[in-house]
């Protein structure tokens, strides 16, 4: 892709200075060697306009390897370089990141421009945060060897790169498996799975295309091939990002949620994978600025692109509002999953409704992270809202109606807390 010209800045204060003191000494006295200092001066004026006008002229294209990289992982950079100025120069380049937070072991590398050769030069980077990275532009800065003046230029061309959350793995999840469609299997004699044979018996009465002909041809009789019942589950999850209208203090709540925001984000993406390898369906709600939704796709990485670009806000749309508005979309084999970082009871009145459509109604409440399964448990001494900790207790009374909330502790990992839900 060839960059095109964006802007250029020049500082040239000491030329300037230098010139001053050169037209005041031929002022005062014209001699050869006020002469010869004010040809200097010139070839210094004539140099810096050549400079300018070979950096501004140069052929600058960008290569990426891809467009889509995980948090962490190394992306390549590759820019070619092109000078049409007989002179050689010696500039330092660099890619040019607006706001984002890139690692990159070689930031600005030096290079000498020579007129008619083409000169490729890597970068390695990394991107430590989700979401949209602007890759547009790259700079060039030349330093005068005297430190008469100065020069940056930079080359632009729109390009963004779509930084996805990494994926973490979970073993179970407790959707229950209602829908009539191969997936896992079933306690409910739903549907029978054709490619899971459990056992043989006589033949009563069956249709023909379930009669092992080779068995029954060695015992003398009919034999019918038994499958495993199975069945799959349908997933509706709502993922809320914004700040609960019920919350008290406000300003600190408002940090934390930005830290919450991340890691539920992590959460919805591990349980959007875990789905897709399980064969169920699910319709993803994200509750942020705006309300972002992916019906029933079976791309799970279109999900997880959704959610990299998800961002919350303090002052955005409730998730007690928008379930309610949703609830005409349950059916009975839906598994309603919400992910939260504070609500209050006020709120079950909406999930006994939602109960009353669905199968199940299980809700994630978060408010101070999870522990990466990768390390140990720690003491926790996090004090939880008054608020929350009334829900969690309220809602312990529905609990074989199947409406489960469940908080995760700052010292828990997910998988802990959902073994705690299969135990319940």
């Amino acid at each position: 892709m060839l960059l095109e010209t964006k802007s250029i800045v020049s500082t040239y204060r000491p030329l300037v200075w230098l010139s001053i003191v050169g037209i005041v000494w031929l002022v005062i006295q014209l001699d050869a060697f006020s002469v010869f200092f004010g040809s200097i001066i010139g070839i210094f004026w004539l140099e810096f306009y050549i400079v300018k006008r070979i950096l501004l002229n140069l052929k600058v294209e960008r290569f990426l390897e891809k467009d889509r990289v995980f948090i962490d992982q190394e992306l390549r950079i590759s820019y070619t370089i092109e000078s049409d100025s007989l002179n050689y120069l010696i500039v330092e380049f660099r890619p040019s990141f607006y706001g984002n937070t890139v690692l990159s072991k070689f930031s600005t590398k030096k290079l000498k421009l020579v007129g008619g050769k083409k000169i490729k030069v890597d970068f390695d980077v990394s991107f430590a945060t989700r979401g949209l990275k602007d890759v547009s532009g790259c700079v060039f800065f030349y330093v005068d060897p005297l430190g008469l003046f100065k020069h940056w230029v930079k080359y632009e061309r729109r390009k963004e790169i779509l930084v996805l959350p990494n994926v973490m793995d979970i073993e179970e999840f407790p959707a229950r498996l209602r829908e009539l469609l191969p997936g896992s299997l079933s306690d409910f004699k739903l549907l029978e799975d054709s490619t899971r044979i459990r056992g043989m018996r006589e033949y009563n009465l069956e249709p023909l295309n379930k009669i092992h002909w080779k068995m029954s041809a060695k015992m003398g009789k009919l034999y019918i091939k038994e499958f495993d019942y199975t069945a799959r589950a349908n997933i509706k999850l709502y993922v809320d990002l914004n700040l609960s209208k019920e919350i008290h203090a406000k300003n600190v709540w408002s940090q934390i949620r930005k830290f919450y925001q991340e890691d539920v984000i992590r959460l919805a993406c591990a349980l959007v994978y875990h789905s897709h390898l399980k064969g169920n369906t699910i319709d993803l709600t994200i509750i942020g600025n705006e309300i972002l939704r992916m019906k029933n796709s079976t791309d799970w990485v279109r999900s997880i692109e959704l959610l990299a670009l998800a961002q919350g806000s303090d002052n955005g749309p409730q998730l007690n509002e928008i379930v309610k508005k949703d609830l005409e979309k349950l059916t009975p084999s839906s598994t309603l999953v919400i992910f939260s970082m504070f609500l209050t009871h006020s709120i079950l009145p909406t999930f006994v409704e939602a109960k009353a459509k669905c199968s199940r109604v299980l809700v994630i409440l978060m408010p101070y992270g999870f522990r990466d399964p990768r390390y140990k448990p720690t003491k926790d001494y996090s004090l939880y809202p008054e608020d929350m900790e009334k829900l969690r207790e309220r809602a312990l009374l529905l609990e074989d109606e199947q409406v489960i909330v469940r908080i995760i502790r700052a010292n828990q990992s997910f998988q802990e807390v959902l073994g705690e839900i299969e135990r319940s």
